[in-house]
């Protein structure tokens, strides 16, 4: 974990809290906007678009730890104020997309909306919204451009990890890829997969199957129910930050350590008893 270069310690922390948590983000917003769960929908893009913002940020020197909150308004300002003329800044219509499917508003109206209508207030109920006929192939094509900008601008392609897609770039900085790749990703998507039928045919399905309390019909509970429902073993999962805690515990705190762990300190928010502990672990 420590002894990699630290572009790539940063990249990969800006990937596990960040960048995979807006995949999923990314994944309910467009399920719900599909569905009609618009107060979700709203949320879950605020979320999606927040996060890879902030991972932009942090791998391009700019500290998200305070003054951002949930305001992306704030966020893409500093992006376009960092990034410059590779900031997203405004969006085209697909060749494929009807027009009448698409208005030709300024990208800041889009943000503007979404930071309204997904404020955290909305998960009360007590925000309205108002939904436009191209809203989910702009936040589609947001997304994607600032997926891409994931990454340091000016970091070597090849120095600080592989990449076996961008060899004719290695030696050059990322922001040439960003320009002469449009269609490039720099990082795989995660996403859940699956079959959309496990629950049932319906959505009213998500909350009758398997559930005994609410009880609709018997096929409901009988209905043979996948091992995420009825495991022979349950789940679990370790965040990231709880693999660093551990992993200091057994790490001699060398310079090149503290280096690494000042860098997520002073960069990114975490939890109050998570960032004393790890500011003791430091200094013994």
């Amino acid at each position: 974990m420590f002894d990699i270069p630290m572009n790539h310690f940063k990249s990969v922390f800006a990937y596990k809290f960040f960048v995979v948590p807006s995949d999923l983000n990314y994944f309910l917003a467009r399920f719900t906007n599909t569905y009609g769960i618009s107060e979700e929908f709203w949320w879950q893009a605020l979320q999606t678009i927040e996060k890879l913002l902030k991972a932009g940020l942090i791998l391009n020197g700019v500290s998200v730890k305070s003054g951002y909150n949930h305001d992306i308004e704030k966020l893409w300002c500093k992006h376009k104020e960092v990034f410059g003329d590779l900031a997203v800044t405004n969006l085209r219509r697909p060749d494929k997309l009807s027009q009448k499917l698409w208005n030709d508003r300024p990208l800041e109206s889009l943000i503007a909306r979404v930071n309204q209508m997904g404020h955290p207030d909305s998960r009360y109920g007590l925000l309205s919204y108002a939904n436009e006929n191209d809203d989910l192939f702009k936040f589609d094509q947001l997304v994607f451009e600032l997926r891409r900008r994931t990454v340091g601008l000016d970091w070597i392609v090849g120095n600080d990890f592989s990449d076996d897609g961008l060899t004719e770039f290695y030696g050059q900085p990322y922001r040439d890829v960003i320009v002469q790749r449009p269609e490039r990703q720099i990082r795989s998507m995660k996403i859940p997969d699956g079959s959309l039928g496990l629950i049932g045919e319906n959505l009213e399905d998500v909350i009758y199957s398997w559930n005994f309390p609410f009880f609709r019909n018997g096929s409901d509970l009988e209905r043979p129910a996948p091992p995420a429902v009825a495991p022979v073993i349950a789940g679990f999962g370790n965040s990231y930050l709880y693999l660093l805690l551990e992993k200091l515990k057994d790490s001699e705190i060398t310079e090149l350590v503290s280096e690494r762990v000042d860098w997520l300190l002073g960069s990114v928010k975490i939890p109050l008893d998570a960032e004393e502990e790890l500011r003791r672990i430091l200094v013994t």
